[in-house]
């Protein structure tokens, strides 16, 4: 996702998927709010401490029909319990996508496209 230093790359998209997220021997199983072509927002009902900070590497499987969109993602922001922010919006964490191979991307854009088109994962 965007940061003052790296702006969105491209519109978000409301999206209710399933991400499976793995880093130094953790891994979890979140939700997500919104996806764009440089990130997404994950979160759960369930936990509201998440052990990634700023900064955490990931790697991140995000479903989409019986497939899967595997990406690399720092983590970019984390919305704590509490804040302004989660009045509004479940706690969680918004990821920045590193770089990714011409063949994700594109799957990755057309998940996006679908979404808009009024489809989505499944």
């Amino acid at each position: 996702m965007g940061s003052p230093e790296t702006p969105r790359d491209g519109e978000r998209v409301q999206v209710d998927a399933f991400v499976r997220a793995a880093s130094g021997g953790h891994e979890l199983v979140f939700r997500t709010r919104d996806l764009s072509r440089s990130g997404l927002f994950l979160y759960t009902k369930v936990a509201h401490s998440y052990p990634f900070r700023p900064g955490s590497r990931l790697h991140l499987e995000l479903f989409d029909y019986d497939q899967s969109i595997a990406l690399d993602v720092v983590v970019a922001r984390v919305v704590e319990p509490g804040s302004p922010e989660a009045d509004s919006f479940p706690t969680g964490f918004g990821v920045r996508i590193l770089d990714t191979d011409a063949p994700t991307q594109a799957r990755l854009e057309a998940l996006i496209e679908r979404i808009r088109a009024g489809g989505g994962p499944y």
